[in-house]
């Protein structure tokens, strides 16, 4: 029986038009720049099929006492985690052929887990948790099946489970609230100004002018954190006119407190150092700390015949060095 003021076609049709819109916009939050207009297409049009096939399921399952809203619910969330996951598994670098199975059981799984949670009465805001958990065991299972048939390396696995679009973009978000925040005057500022943000914000203006090479040279001499936050600024667009260039200056004239100073390095003896505390430290150890790094600083921690100053400056390798064991120290 239909579920009344429940629209399940057209639903699924306006979910996947609102990512087309997300997906179209070039500055957008939820996109990454890897993502081609193939994948954008083949996101969309999953995206229209997994929300038609869980809204037809749910209006026709004679059991199913839901209202419009429990069932747009369920169907929501499928659209949105599909969203997401779908630009995990490219970021990620998952073989194609297996990113649409991986999706479909990720939806269903959603499916089962909401209209189970809903039936139960579960507090939205719990329900939101549980369905996050379940997402990602079942994305990370899935990936380890890849693994188990010799389709995808350890290293891989490592990298494409840290991938989270979700997150990527509340954190792009919360830095475009900072930076708006950080230029309001203190009588308007309702919120503490972090003088930080307008520091990496400066350097990120820096940086867009910069080549590739010197940009990495010095985004791998900070902390992983800053690095992150920069990398969202850089891709702002407009960001020089959203900021007072005087408030600029002041921040460029402080910011050699977070790029480290050059200074001379003795690479044999910081490489000899980290390569004897690299193997005496335990694997799982360090798979973790390297798990949410770049690839090349992942190699750096993985890898002792990775050639670190081919990559690297003197002053990078010190400061990656230095990083790597105050974490192995912290553990």
């Amino acid at each position: 029986m239909p579920i009344e003021g429940f629209d399940y076609k057209a639903f699924a049709n306006d979910l996947a038009s609102q990512a087309i819109e997300i997906l179209k916009q070039p500055d957008s939050n939820a996109v990454p720049d890897s993502i081609t207009d193939a994948d954008k297409k083949n996101i969309t049009d999953t995206v229209r099929k997994f929300c038609f096939m869980s809204g037809e399921a749910l209006s026709n399952d004679p059991q199913l006492k839901f209202t419009a809203e429990q069932a747009i619910l369920v169907t929501q969330f499928i659209g949105e985690w599909t969203f997401h996951k779908s630009i995990d598994l490219i970021k990620g670098k998952v073989p194609v052929q297996y990113r649409n199975n991986i999706l479909q059981v990720i939806a269903s799984n959603i499916f089962s887990t909401t209209k189970l949670a809903i039936i139960k009465n579960m507090p939205q805001d719990t329900l939101i948790s549980l369905v996050e958990e379940k997402v990602n065991a079942v994305y990370s299972a899935e990936l380890q099946k890849i693994v188990n048939k010799g389709e995808m390396s350890n290293k891989q696995f490592e990298q494409a489970v840290s991938m989270s679009n979700l997150n990527d973009l509340v954190q792009k978000t919360e830095d475009q609230e900072k930076l708006k925040q950080a230029q309001l005057p203190e009588s308007e500022n309702k919120t503490p100004v972090d003088k930080k943000v307008l520091k990496l914000a400066a350097l990120a203006i820096v940086l867009k002018r910069l080549n590739k090479d010197k940009v990495d040279e010095i985004l791998n001499g900070l902390d992983k954190t800053d690095v992150q936050h920069v990398i969202n600024y850089m891709k702002m667009s407009d960001i020089e006119n959203k900021i007072d260039h005087k408030v600029i200056i002041k921040s460029l004239e402080e910011i050699r407190r977070i790029i480290p100073q050059p200074q001379k390095v003795n690479v044999g003896m910081v490489l000899k150092r980290h390569r004897k505390l690299i193997k005496s430290a335990p694997v799982d150890l360090l798979s973790k700390i390297a798990l949410k790094e770049r690839e090349y600083v992942q190699d750096f921690i993985l890898d002792l015949k990775f050639p670190a100053e081919e990559v690297f400056t003197p002053m990078v390798i010190q400061a990656l060095a230095k990083c790597i064991e105050d974490k192995l120290n912290d553990n």
